[in-house]
């Protein structure tokens, strides 16, 4: 027996002080989509919820229509995740039993009952849409049903937006597990994708009067977006300059130049600017996360 070993006191600081425990999986890009469509579709449906909430026929009549949207796009995240954990019985296990103090099994288990209840609520007003010859009795307890199958895909959602993901960790990644304002950025910057999102769907649509209120959203979250970007920042900066070297400035410039200022400035001049300020939100939300995602590799 080795009696030259000292024990761990306070005067005796753990040999594996300032090293990172972790390994870095084997991610490519698939990673940094993947939370990408994680967060646009939980901000998109929270967007949307609230401004149905709030009321107004336009946004009634958008709501089938971006329902199914963050349906379709919480489906290629559902695949990128199960593709993204390397072993698809690892996400079947995940839903098996749900552990409060499991990040995996409670990002799992609040994807799946988001993806059900909003899957739920967009078959029932399709449904009715196509095939609906029963009466106004079955028409008025469809919508009950859609409407609830709505809040409840919004409660999900509040799951999910919450949720950074097993590689954002703060406990976990080297170069991210000291971020503590992560949570903060990532909620934020969701909630604007989802907004830009929605931008870009109401244009597509035709349904240009919605920007007028899509403006102090859309202003208020570019805001908060760079607030949260920017504490963040401060935080991993050291570990930024170690990875990325002198690329910093490509940073600033895609956040808070193209993505912030001229998304914020081109808001201002109509629908059609509008939706082009959402196209640089969502762009912006891609070059974010493949920074982020790259701030975790090995130096």
């Amino acid at each position: 027996m080795n009696t030259n070993l000292k024990p761990w006191a306070s005067n005796y600081p753990s040999p594996y002080e300032g090293h990172d425990l972790t390994h870095r999986p084997d991610w490519a890009n698939i990673i940094v989509w993947d939370a990408f469509f994680n967060n646009l579709t939980a901000g998109f449906m929270v967007f949307t919820t609230v401004a149905w909430f709030l009321g107004g026929h336009v946004f009634s009549n958008l709501l089938p229509f971006a329902l199914t949207l963050a349906l379709i796009i919480v489906l290629i995240d559902l695949a990128l995740l199960v593709f993204d954990l390397g072993d698809p019985p690892r996400f079947i296990h995940a839903m098996r039993v749900l552990h409060f103090k499991s990040p995996l099994s409670v990002g799992v288990w609040g994807l799946a009952c988001y993806s059900s209840c909003l899957g739920a609520a967009v078959a029932i007003y399709w449904l009715i849409y196509l095939f609906g010859s029963g009466g106004p009795v079955i028409h008025i307890y469809a919508g009950v049903l859609m409407r609830l199958f709505t809040v409840l895909a919004f409660i999900g959602a509040l799951v999910v937006i919450c949720y950074k993901g097993v590689a954002f960790s703060c406990t976990s990644q080297p170069g991210v597990k000291d971020a503590r304002w992560l949570t903060s950025f990532m909620v934020s910057d969701a909630l604007l994708m989802g907004c830009g999102l929605y931008a870009v769907m109401a244009f597509a649509l035709g349904s240009w009067t919605v920007w007028a209120q899509l403006l102090v959203p859309m202003l208020i979250l570019l805001c908060a977006r760079c607030v949260a970007f920017a504490l963040m920042y401060l935080e991993t900066r050291e570990r930024a300059k170690l990875v990325y070297h002198s690329e910093t400035g490509l940073l600033l410039v895609m956040v808070y130049l193209i993505g912030g200022l001229g998304a914020a400035a081109l808001a201002f001049f109509g629908p059609s600017c509008m939706a082009i300020s959402g196209v640089l939100v969502l762009l912006t939300g891609i070059f974010e996360r493949y920074w982020l995602i790259g701030l975790t590799k090995k130096i």
